[in-house]
């Protein structure tokens, strides 16, 4: 599956309001919604990793550069 930059975003969120109290949280990904308590804090630490390293594997080996010049 590959995974977006919302879906990350939307586990980040998960995860920073499981940190700030929150006792159940959702993530909706590709229209399915799972629910995730306190106690699950650690399988949206490894959805964290699997979805970047998915999202980084989509760029891996591209070069991007970009240069700047005063204007003449």
């Amino acid at each position: 599956m590959a995974f977006t930059a919302a879906n990350l975003t939307a586990v980040e969120a998960a995860m920073v309001a499981i940190a700030s109290g929150e006792r159940v949280v959702e993530v909706e990904i590709a229209g399915k919604t799972i629910r995730y308590q306190a106690a699950d804090l650690d399988k949206l630490q490894r959805l964290r990793n699997l979805i970047t390293a998915d999202i980084n594997a989509g760029t891996a080996g591209f070069l991007q550069t970009a240069s700047f010049k005063e204007p003449s």
